[in-house]
């Protein structure tokens, strides 16, 4: 199932701020996904502190767990997201 991510924190909680901010590369090591959570896409709003992705996962409670990290700095929203395309292809719709 697909689902719509959007993640974000305050400037008080970005490790960006930190004295020593952990590198980059740690930091956004989620967008490579998981076994359990293929991301589908990743975007960012810098000034607004805030990621944006579309997920793929079959276990709810997996995915949580992969968000739980931006959840312990901000705000993390979940949403499930249905494709409309291959809904209509699978209802014989397309193209009519």
């Amino acid at each position: 199932m697909l689902f719509h991510v959007k993640a974000q924190h305050s400037w008080e909680t970005c490790e960006g701020n930190a004295e020593d901010p952990s590198p980059m590369v740690e930091r956004n090591r989620w967008v490579e996904g998981t076994d359990d959570v293929k991301v589908i896409g990743a975007w960012s709003c810098t000034p607004e502190h805030a990621a944006f992705a579309v997920v793929e996962a079959t276990d709810v409670t997996k995915l949580h767990q992969f968000f739980r990290p931006q959840g312990l700095k901000g705000k993390v929203e979940i949403t499930p997201v249905g494709d409309h395309i291959v809904n209509r292809k699978a209802n014989g719709d397309w193209g009519k």
